[in-house]
């Protein structure tokens, strides 16, 4: 077993990971080796496999990463808000802990089939169900349902396209991301309580 906080051990992971996500911005994901990992992480195989089972595990650790930090960020929001009853900025929160991971999601998203969009975002939508189960009024919902799924979606094609269009950092896009979802949360809200009755 691996000492997980053994400096060596520290170090040789920041490594896989920076050579992994730098192999990536070079080529297509599915041509990524562990071998190339390796030789461009300078390390040999066998401490690879002390890291990761292969190359999709690397890939697997990461986006979970990810989908852990959002969820966290947005419980912790979410508990924020159920315990002061001021508006805590949810989506403010959330895109911070996307911000994170902005160098992972740079190398990744590029060369995405969707798999990565859609792990990421059934993830995200999920992390939103929690919170809103644990602390919203209305959790489990048909709509609030619906609006952790819009919510998931949004967050995660506002960071694709951001990435895609520009180098300045996603922190940036929160104003922007901000005012775009307040007027279609609220105007999908209406509909949805139309429907409803």
């Amino acid at each position: 077993m691996a000492k997980t906080d053994d400096m060596r051990y520290l170090r040789t992971e920041a490594a896989i990971r920076s050579a992994f996500l730098d192999l990536v911005l070079e080529g297509p994901i599915a041509s990524v080796t562990a071998t190339a990992v390796c030789q461009r992480a300078g390390i040999s195989r066998n401490a690879f496999y002390l890291h990761h089972a292969g190359v999709q595990g690397l890939y697997a650790t990461l986006v979970d990463e990810l989908v852990e930090d959002i969820r966290s960020e947005s419980l912790a929001s979410a508990e924020r808000r159920s315990l002061t009853g001021e508006d805590d900025s949810f989506s403010s929160s959330v895109l911070g802990a996307v911000a994170r991971h902005e160098e992972t999601l740079r190398a990744l998203l590029p060369s995405d089939d969707g798999s990565l969009t859609k792990c990421l975002a059934e993830g995200i939508e999920e992390a939103f169900v929690e919170a809103a189960l644990r602390f919203g009024e209305h959790g489990g919902s048909q709509e609030h349902r619906l609006r952790c799924a819009y919510a998931a979606w949004a967050v995660v094609g506002m960071a694709a396209r951001w990435i895609s269009l520009t180098q300045r950092p996603i922190l940036e896009a929160i104003p922007q991301f901000e005012l775009l979802a307040a007027g279609v949360n609220e105007q999908s809200s209406r509909y949805l309580l139309e429907q409803e009755q």
